[in-house]
């Protein structure tokens, strides 16, 4: 595992979804409550790009069909409306140093 360092911290402002590429994965950096998340950007129903959703009451909303996941580790807080059950998004480990955020991926 290796830590990237993706954007400066004061980049983001609370609620913003940023996309990001660590290494060569294509990842969103989210930041809620004051903390940084990462997870995989394309939302598991219709592979939709979350970096286009919003942050609404510390979840991220998938702008297409709605899916709701939790920022933190990218479990589904609520299906897709109209549709089945749907797959947690992939979550990175995210820590802040000197001002930088930095994301952990393989």
């Amino acid at each position: 595992m290796t830590w990237y360092k993706v954007l400066k911290e004061d980049a983001l402002k609370d609620s913003d979804i940023f996309k990001v590429k660590a290494g060569s994965k294509e990842l969103i950096v989210m930041k809620t409550g004051g903390k940084f998340y990462a997870t995989s950007f394309l939302c598991t129903h219709e592979q939709y790009d979350l970096s286009e959703g919003f942050i609404d009451d510390g979840n991220l909303i998938c702008p297409n069909h709605f899916a709701i996941f939790k920022p933190q580790d990218g479990t589904v807080v609520s299906n897709p409306e109209g549709s089945g059950e749907i797959g947690s998004l992939e979550s990175y480990k995210v820590k802040v140093e000197n001002g930088d955020v930095l994301v952990e991926v393989e």
